[in-house]
């Protein structure tokens, strides 16, 4: 690795710095039992909370910065130095609270409900009460649970495990999230290389995407797992595996439905093997679920996250504009067709693309923006399929990963006005200094299309 390379490995560890500094005063933490309460240091920052949202604007900047110059040198490297590099960025973020959401305390909840017997796809977190109930968002409190059996039952292991320790809970599902980002990293240049995509290509944009860093390690959501099973079994497939394919998909599909769609790719990368893969599909699907012994529940309460309102969805937008200026009841008819218009153009990409990996990726593309409901993790759905699969990245997938990177405040609540304030402070500075660094600045000004 040269100088250059070493100097933009440091920015974005510098970046990942600034962004936990910013997460241990000002992330999604917790009311009770976090550990970093008791450090005289974090005390003092948490009491100049636009401060640390500052920072960790400053390190998304720094971040995002280094991540668009390493693409420039891609050629330059191996896929075990851009796994270091991975190594690097993430490690700051692994022992801070968690940041950017709040949904781990969710995933808490609804496992102490399962644990304790109570139907968490009936009932939201209110209905048991508790120390991890406490931590779940008022909007959250009412709702059931919206993943798959196969999760609630991991939730409730955790909860058994770690007992009503909140932050010790929070770690066990950081742990989880981490081996889905491992399953990720690992099978990634294997599926790139056999469709004849540069596997140094597929890890930055897949692994070393500053959303998956943000969302998926220092956000722990349970997407990481899905979308680690998902490629896991892509992979599978891809090795003349297609029923170990099949079943390690059917598994990701019950943690997250929206997997499912990855069992098509394993049946068109293995046409021969269709009566294999459909037996080994509805096997694990069915096994798994009834020993979950949780009912299928899940597939009604899916509903649940189209409550939530952030203004990245398109048909929920034009819905909102359409209701306010006068059309009755506009909103479920604009989501229906939407709908339907994201599965015509995700059948059209699997047909049309250039493999089935590259279908998979456009598919759920189609699907997730013209959803009811887009969060920024969701794009990774996306994101790790289309990076091993597409010779050339969308520039608007570049620029979109950067753009969602900066949409979150590191508390995971709402913004308001002085935490908008503080995080355009704290971006305006990390775009001044990597201004100052002109290797840098150059991977900004002018990125070339991958």
């Amino acid at each position: 690795m040269g100088r250059p390379d070493l100097l933009n490995r440091t920015l974005g560890f510098a970046g990942s710095i600034a962004i936990a500094l910013g997460g241990l005063a000002a992330g999604a933490l917790a009311e009770r039992g976090d550990p970093f309460a008791h450090w005289p240091v974090i005390r003092e920052l948490r009491h100049f909370p636009l401060v640390a949202i500052a920072a960790a604007y400053l390190g998304i900047a720094l971040l995002c910065g280094a991540w668009l110059r390493l693409r420039r040198t891609l050629d330059e490297h191996t896929p075990a130095d851009l796994m270091r590099t991975l190594l690097c960025w993430a490690a700051p973020l692994v022992l801070v609270p968690p940041m950017f959401s709040q949904d781990v305390y969710s995933y808490l909840a609804q496992g102490a409900m399962v644990h304790e017997g109570l139907d968490a796809y009936r009932f939201g977190p209110s209905a048991m009460g508790g120390p991890f109930a406490a931590e779940v968002p008022a909007i959250w409190q009412n709702t059931p649970a919206p993943y798959g059996p196969l999760f609630l039952r991991a939730a409730a292991a955790v909860v058994s495990l770690t007992g009503e320790h909140v932050m010790l809970g929070v770690w066990a599902f950081r742990l989880i999230a981490l081996a889905g980002v491992a399953l990720v990293v690992l099978c990634l240049p294997g599926i790139a290389a056999r469709v004849g995509v540069p596997p140094q290509r597929a890890l930055w944009f897949g692994a070393l995407n500053p959303l998956l860093l943000l969302h998926l390690v220092a956000g722990m959501h349970n997407d990481a797992l899905m979308v680690g099973l998902m490629t896991a079994g892509i992979y599978a497939a891809l090795r003349r595996h297609p029923a170990l394919g099949a079943a390690l998909v059917s598994t990701a599909a019950l943690i997250k439905a929206p997997a499912a769609l990855a069992l098509l790719t394993v049946l068109v990368l293995a046409p021969r093997a269709w009566p294999r893969i459909g037996a080994a599909a509805a096997a694990s699907a069915a096994g798994l679920q009834l020993a979950s012994g949780l009912g299928l529940g899940w597939i009604g309460a899916m509903r649940t996250p189209t409550s939530v309102r952030n203004g990245l969805s398109f048909s929920t937008d034009l819905g909102l504009l359409l209701g306010a200026v006068g059309w009755p009841e506009p909103m479920q008819i604009i989501r229906t067709v939407a709908a339907v218009a994201g599965c015509l153009l995700a059948g059209w990409a699997l047909l049309r693309a250039p493999n089935p990996v590259a279908g998979l990726g456009l598919a759920l593309s189609s699907i997730i923006l013209l959803g009811p409901v887009v969060h920024p993790w969701y794009l990774l759905w996306a994101f790790v399929p289309l990076a091993a699969g597409l010779r050339r990245v969308p520039q608007a997938a570049v620029w979109g990963s950067v753009g969602l990177a900066l949409f979150l405040l590191p508390t995971g609540a709402p913004g308001f006005p002085e935490a908008v304030v503080a995080a355009v402070v704290g971006t305006v500075a990390g775009l001044l200094y990597l201004r100052m660094r002109p290797p840098v600045a150059a991977g900004l000004a002018a990125v070339p299309a991958a």
